[in-house]
């Protein structure tokens, strides 16, 4: 039988006593006992068991009744202050504002303490399900399904990440086992409702049985919510992987990234045509499911495509490494001048560059158009095409192959297609060109058009150039070819900029250099069937360890003109 509390004499004989115990919040006041014992009334009135069960009581009871007491004061306190009578609107508003610079996987965390601070914030917060929709991996699973069950209907954010160390609620590291929850259990627990997600990054598909075995199944559901998505599969694309199949369209699309991802190309561009809003584009190492493609036709024999792909509002794009059934329709309709960065990477494996499909071609064109100037980077098995200072567009064209075949294909296909006047900078080092570039790679270098700068990096290349631009005659036309007599020329007569480094020539060199091909300074310009080469605008020399002569540097300044020599930074 449960003790009753004492009644009102009984709290006025112990009172004395029992305020004093509570300053110490003593659980069981042993020394008020001792000190109700010369109480005649209450000894007499009740055994000594049933008077410390009321006194127990009693004290449970003022407790109860301080507590009461100093939570009326706080919110009495709280509700003067000036963010407390702020609207519900305004305060939520203030939350999320403050939460949108706090990393995903530490958001829900942050969001609980909120909540905690008053009664007024938990109702605001909990009042808001649009604060409680982001959904990050790294957190434990009893607060993501808290965090789902709260935000209701609200378009989500979904992220799944690498496990890291970051302490959660309790304590432990973000990155324990038991902590967070395991790949293929969020998968399966953010799937059921795609219908809600706004922004989704998803970077290891497929990790897991399970989200592999749901791929097989399902497709990934676009919503008139969603304005991002990425996609990632977990491992090198093959054709082994499940194919990532959609369904729905996304009109309110801004950012898609996917890689290394078996798709079917009709879905991707079936997507795109769908999406006039969209700002980023970033497809990455994609393959393509032909099987699929032949199914989707087979269904919808009038629905390949839907419409023209406009994407007018779109800035960053990037597309690399690329089926020509995904690229080509992409890059045909893409309008350059709304374009801030661009990344392409495409591999031409075809011996004859002559097949490579005007598209593609078309649209690198259009890229050297623009920005009036491009940078020609030989790196090992890459040709990197890049603008010039301050572009207009930042691009970068990596085109893999050989350089007997890149080479021709630059000079002979794609250069003459350019109507408008620019410029190319070639950059050409020992790393790029190797131990023994072949003859044909040089005579295509020597034939490049419109040359205006040229950078040059370790000693065999310098060397080699620096002595091909002191010829009159290095340039030859083969009368075979012309149909005419053999015509002798100058080595990139409009080379404006020259950039060496201090190391791999010396200064002697350049001095010869300048002589044979400019001569002195007060040198008239003849009138000759064989015109003179351009005089540099600008000499950069990169220091290094070799430390050039005062005299001879005096004497490059003089015939170079003031100003035009110049000791590089970078």
């Amino acid at each position: 039988m449960s003790a009753k509390a004492a009644n009102f004499s009984t709290i006025s004989s112990v009172s004395q006593s029992l305020l004093k115990s509570i300053e110490s919040e003593n659980a069981a006041p042993v020394g008020l006992l001792s000190d109700l014992q010369p109480l005649s009334e209450p000894s007499q009135a009740f055994a000594q068991d049933g008077f410390r069960a009321s006194v127990c009581a009693t004290i449970d009871l003022l407790k109860q009744l301080l507590l009461e007491n100093v939570v009326a004061a706080q919110r009495h306190r709280n509700s003067l202050l000036p963010i407390q009578r702020l609207p519900p609107e305004v305060l939520s508003a203030i939350i999320a504002h403050n939460l949108a610079g706090i990393e995903s996987y530490n958001y829900q965390q942050r969001l609980i303490q909120l909540s905690t601070v008053s009664w007024w914030w938990r109702s605001v917060t909990l009042g808001n399900p649009s604060l409680w929709a982001v959904i990050n991996s790294n957190n434990p699973d009893w607060i993501l399904s808290f965090a789902l069950e709260r935000s209701k209907d609200a378009p989500l954010t979904v992220v799944h990440q690498e496990s890291s160390h970051t302490p959660t609620l309790s304590g432990r590291c973000s990155g324990c086992v038991h902590s967070t929850i395991g790949a293929e259990d969020f998968f399966g627990l953010v799937s059921q409702h795609m219908a809600r997600w706004c922004t989704a990054s998803l970077r290891r598909l497929g990790y897991g049985q399970t989200s592999i075995d749901w791929l097989g199944k399902h497709k990934i559901q676009l919503s008139r919510h969603l304005r991002q998505l990425n996609l990632s599969w977990h491992e090198s694309p093959s054709t082994e992987i499940p194919i990532t199949r959609f369904s729905g369209l996304a009109e309110s699309l801004q950012e898609l990234t996917l890689r290394n991802l078996n798709v079917s190309p009709a879905n991707i561009l079936r997507i795109l045509c769908a999406s006039r809003r969209m700002i980023s584009l970033n497809l990455d190492s994609l393959i393509a499911s032909e099987q699929e493609n032949e199914a989707a036709a087979e269904t919808n024999p009038n629905d390949t495509c839907l419409t023209a792909i406009e994407l007018p509002c779109l800035t960053d794009l990037s597309l690399r490494w690329l089926p020509p059934s995904v690229l080509l329709p992409i890059i045909q309709s893409i309008n350059i001048p709304t374009l801030e960065t661009v990344s392409v990477a495409h591999a031409n494996a075809d011996d004859d560059p002559a097949k490579t499909p005007y598209p593609f071609l078309s649209f690198i064109t259009r890229l050297i158009s623009a920005t009036r100037w491009v940078l020609v980077d030989l790196r090992s098995t890459n040709v990197i095409l890049q603008p010039g200072p301050e572009p207009t567009c930042q691009y970068s064209v990596e085109l893999r192959g050989e350089y007997s075949v890149m080479l021709p294909w630059l000079r002979l296909n794609l250069m003459p297609q350019i109507t408008e006047e620019y410029s190319t900078e070639l950059k050409i080092s020992y790393n790029g060109l190797g131990d023994n570039p072949s003859q044909e790679v040089l005579h295509n270098l020597m034939r490049f058009p419109e040359v205006r700068s040229v950078v040059l990096e370790g000693s065999v290349e310098s060397w080699r150039w620096i002595w091909l631009l002191s010829l009159p005659d290095a340039v030859q036309t083969d009368p075979h070819v012309s149909g005419q007599e053999t015509i002798k020329s100058w080595l990139w007569p409009g080379l404006r900029h020259l950039t060496i480094h201090g190391d791999c020539v010396n200064e002697f060199t350049i001095l010869s250099f300048l002589l044979a091909r400019y001569g002195p300074p007060s040198k008239e310009r003849s009138m000759t069937t064989k015109p003179l080469p351009y005089r540099l605008e600008e000499i950069q020399v990169r220091p290094g360890g070799n430390i050039w002569r005062a005299e001879v540097l005096d004497r490059i300044r003089e015939l170079v003109g003031p100003g035009r020599f110049h000791w590089a930074t970078s």
